[in-house]
């Protein structure tokens, strides 16, 4: 499955030269994710409240290959992969027009509000993902 978040480029996000700060990609790529969810019927505070769940970042990997610019509207595509009951991991495409700007990915889990601890990823979550 495939989810498609289109963005703008603010003026805030860019530096002294009208560029994108790198740090703003993984906060892209986190918007991108609550949309995902959010497209599969599942945001996040329905999975914290409704589940009893949290969804931990484990790891986050960025390629930067061309520079956005304030005012560029871009798009993001998401992809989810389960790796096993769980953990799984969520695949970044930003685009422009045709261009590929960046690309990322990150590997999450599910813990328990409760107890913090590992969980198998919800059966509710993953039903959805068919």
């Amino acid at each position: 499955m495939e989810v498609i978040y289109p963005r703008k480029v603010n003026f805030y996000e860019t530096d002294a030269q009208g560029v994108v700060h790198h740090s703003n990609y993984p906060r892209y790529f986190e918007e991108a994710r609550g949309f995902f969810l959010e497209s599969i019927g599942f945001p996040y505070p329905d999975v914290r409240e409704k589940l009893n769940t949290d969804i931990v970042l484990l790891e986050l990997h960025v390629k930067y290959r061309h520079p956005l610019y304030y005012g560029d509207r871009f798009e993001i595509l998401t992809q989810l992969k389960m790796e096993n009951r769980y953990f799984f991991r969520f695949f970044y495409t930003i685009r422009k027009g045709n261009d590929t700007v960046s690309t990322g990915e990150t590997r999450h889990c599910c813990i328990d509000r409760d107890t913090r601890r590992m969980i198998p990823v919800p059966e509710e979550i993953k039903l959805r993902l068919k």
